[in-house]
């Protein structure tokens, strides 16, 4: 990290007790602490940019584990149920110095998520040609968040967002999957779900068809209603501007209608060749009135206004994926994205959406070597290679930016997302060793993430020297070793 430090630390394990007659039962478990930020720039005489003249801490901690219980009948079915829990917990803090080096709050945060999870699979094979999948999951929410921020430089904190609640949703689903004839094969479903927060209310029909037209080649085309729940805050958050009424309780899911056809070719018995355009609608998006503000950008911390279940989106593109499977230690696949992602805000204009690179590439390949007395262990080297197009950002408001008293960046919403960061390619390797016992393995690895050096974009800084606004961007490359038990 340019200009910072981190400190990352992770834990994850999975234990199987398989019984003779009662099913098999797992207990698993994942955590982390993950600790970063950056120092100021002591010597005030290199300070160009409001971020030389600020400190940052942040901590986040996370943590998930569950008991998981599979049961397989004598008529080709199974039950699975999984009862888990999850905690996230992010604090952080921002400081500022003047030229004496004494220093203000800028400020304060505190989030902290909880679900516990309930989830039962029910699998019952009724014949070669149809089978049937019925589950639900209930998911207890508990959310609490307090965030404090200057408005201006040396002035006191102010709570900009307050909010603390809990909630559950709760899914259901039915789904079946029916060989008409020995070419044609039906996918067929349907999922409902409720949170009770505020009695809102889906029901989603899913359905596809496969046709498999030559011993290797395939058709499918598929559509299917889908529909999301926004993140806790944005409904129990309550701010300056919202008082101490919660305004946003009441929102709908975002709802999307997705089509996708489907070629699939095999090439080889080892090599397969995929094509698969699609187009989404979404509608029912929560957006601000009269703004170009949607929640489908969102990267905030907090919502500060009112929101209103009137926006869109639309999302069209096509995928190709070109994968040849482990053969003699290699394999390796190319895929490619090309999309156009758009959104309608309050104001009802379309825009770009924050995330339309309109193109990702990656390239990735894998070689294996068998080694020991019995080639039973394995040395394996994967490399990850990733082209794509840079996030959208809205112009710079130069007026608006120097009138301000922090010269914090203004941007013009009016044209949002309109302007695009430079492509980046970002590279990952991972280097392994397993040894394989009897009743035991062992796995070491080192991976390196974005080897290659691409630079994050964080946004713009205006620059007191030089009297420009210039882009903020910053590069995170990370060498991780770790060590994997298996028994």
């Amino acid at each position: 990290m340019e200009g910072g430090k981190m400190d990352y630390q992770d834990l994850n394990f999975k234990l199987n007790f398989p019984t003779q007659k009662a099913g098999t039962f797992s207990v698993w478990g994942t955590s982390l602490i993950d600790k970063f930020g950056s120092d100021f720039e002591k010597n005030t005489d290199k300070w160009e940019y409001m971020s030389d003249r600020s400190e940052s801490k942040d901590k986040q901690y996370m943590a998930a584990g569950g008991i998981s219980h599979r049961y397989f009948f004598n008529n080709d079915a199974s039950l699975k149920t999984t009862i888990a829990g999850t905690y996230s917990q992010l604090d952080g803090g921002a400081t500022m110095f003047n030229h004496s080096l004494e220093s203000t709050p800028y400020m304060d945060l505190n989030s902290k998520h909880t679900n516990l999870i309930l989830t039962s699979t029910f699998n019952r094979k009724f014949s070669n040609r149809f089978t049937n999948k019925t589950g639900f999951t209930y998911n207890a929410m508990f959310y609490q968040m307090n965030l404090a921020i200057a408005p201006y430089e040396a002035e006191s904190l102010e709570t900009v967002s307050q909010g603390k609640g809990n909630t559950s949703l709760i899914s259901a689903y039915n789904s079946s999957s029916v060989g008409l004839t020995e070419r044609w094969t039906l996918n067929a479903g349907i999922y409902g779900q409720f949170l009770t927060l505020n009695n809102k209310w889906s029901v989603e029909p899913r359905i596809g068809l496969k046709w498999q037209a030559t011993p290797k080649a395939t058709f499918a085309l598929a559509y299917g209603m889908y529909s999301r729940m926004e993140k806790m805050d944005v409904y129990f958050v309550k701010t300056k501007s919202t008082g101490d009424k919660s305004v946003n309780k009441e929102l709908d899911f975002t709802k999307a209608q997705h089509v996708m056809l489907s070629f699939g070719y095999k090439i080889s018995d080892r090599m397969n060749l995929k094509i698969e355009p699609y187009i989404q609608f979404l509608h029912d998006v929560p957006v601000m009135a009269d703004s170009s503000y949607s929640v489908l950008n969102r990267s905030d911390f907090y919502v500060e206004d009112a929101l209103v279940n009137k926006g869109r989106g639309r999302n069209i593109g096509i995928d190709i994926t070109l994968e040849r499977f482990l053969e003699k230690g290699l394999y390796y696949m190319i895929s490619g994205s090309l999309f156009d992602s758009r959104y309608r805000g309050g104001d009802g204009v379309w825009y770009n959406t924050k995330f339309n690179r309109n193109y990702v590439i990656n390239g990735l390949i894998g070689k294996e070597w068998m080694l020991g007395r019995n080639r039973q262990n394995i040395l394996s080297i994967n490399l990850k290679l990733t082209l794509q197009g840079g996030d959208r950002y809205s112009p710079i408001d130069r007026e608006a930016t120097m009138n301000h008293p922090d010269k914090e960046v203004q941007y013009d919403e009016t044209k949002a997302f309109s302007k695009q960061y430079s492509p980046m390619l970002i590279g990952n390797y991972t280097v392994s060793y397993r040894i394989n016992k009897k009743k035991v393995s062992h796995e070491f690895a080192v991976k390196g993430l974005n080897f290659t050096g691409a630079k994050e974009h964080y946004g713009h800084e205006y620059n007191v020297k030089t009297g420009k606004i210039d882009v903020s961007d910053g590069s995170t490359t990370l060498t991780n070793v770790s060590y994997k038990l298996e028994f």
